[in-house]
């Protein structure tokens, strides 16, 4: 039986866990709709570089002021992250522009399920009926909430690209598991977009960049870099210090509906009674992994790969 000081920091630590990941959660769903809506001068694919490189750009300074650069023996783990961080968002926007932001949204969260089976048959670790079911939950909440089977024709390249953002979506969250035994939330992040910028420079080399964007456009870009990207990433990773990556890919599902409530409040989006059902779905398992323990006792460990 644990001292009950030690459940005490448990159930604090869980808590800040999960507070870190719905944070993450809002953050990304206001940056996915000013990502959408600057499709119309940039590209999917100047969005991903943009964001990299601003994102480094605050983070480098503001990680050596702070004496956090030091890698600890992680450069090929952070070099995999950039890769990662690359491709992710690259894989989501063309899933979201191809196929429609409900269909590809949806299409990215089932990453869970990717990390809850890695952790299950490869790992060997235990995983509670609770957890996949949660898991259920919030992925049919999502559903809803995005009105995901309304698929007009079906994309076989928006298709493989939201297939692809989950994997990597499931990726990230195993690899930023492993790392956070060593690094900081900053360090982690910081090289990350480090190596994702160096990724991106050399297959889209800066002197390439439109110049040509009107100042509402790199307005959003800036806020994509900071709000939308640097923020909630350094949200994310000290949730994965704190939960298991299982319980913090869940709790990420409430990204949607933080977008759709977004839209219904600041642009007048009103939402369907199954849009609201599909809200309250994410948000009763977002609860059930705080309240029922599921992101204390599925805790974070070394992924072994």
């Amino acid at each position: 039986m644990q001292p009950t000081g030690t459940l005490a920091a448990l159930k604090e630590q869980s808590t800040s866990g999960v507070l870190f990941a719905l944070t993450a959660a809002a953050l990304y769903g206001v940056s996915g709709a000013i990502a959408a809506d600057l499709f119309s001068e940039a590209d999917p694919a100047r969005v991903s570089e943009a964001r990299a490189l601003i994102t480094s750009v605050v983070l480098v300074p503001y990680a050596w002021r702070r004496g956090l650069l030091g890698m600890d023996g992680q450069a090929r783990w952070l070099a995999a992250l950039g890769i990662n961080l690359a491709l992710v968002g690259l894989t989501f926007y063309w899933a979201i522009d191809r196929l429609g932001v409900g269909p590809g949204a949806t299409l990215q969260f089932i990453g869970p399920f990717f990390v809850l089976g890695w952790m299950a048959v490869v790992q060997h670790r235990p995983i509670r009926r609770v957890t996949w079911v949660t898991a259920v939950v919030a992925l049919a909440g999502v559903t809803l909430i995005t009105e995901a089977w309304a698929l007009d024709d079906l994309d076989l390249l928006g298709l493989a690209s939201g297939v692809t953002s989950a994997a990597l979506f499931a990726s990230y969250f195993l690899i930023g598991e492993h790392i956070g035994k060593t690094l900081r939330a900053v360090t982690t992040i910081t090289w990350g977009f480090v190596f994702a910028s160096v990724f991106w420079v050399i297959v889209l080399p800066l002197w390439t960049f439109p110049t040509d964007l009107s100042n509402t456009a790199w307005a959003e870009l800036i806020w994509i870099g900071v709000g939308g990207t640097a923020l909630p990433f350094l949200a994310q990773f000290a949730a994965l210090r704190r939960i298991a990556s299982g319980a913090a890919g869940v709790v990420a599902t409430a990204e949607p509906v933080v977008a759709a409530a977004a839209a219904w409040v600041l642009l007048d989006q009103n939402l369907s009674a199954l849009q609201i059902i599909g809200g309250l779905l994410v948000v009763l398992a977002v609860g059930a992994i705080h309240v029922l323990g599921v992101a204390k006792v599925d805790r974070p460990m070394d992924i072994g790969f």
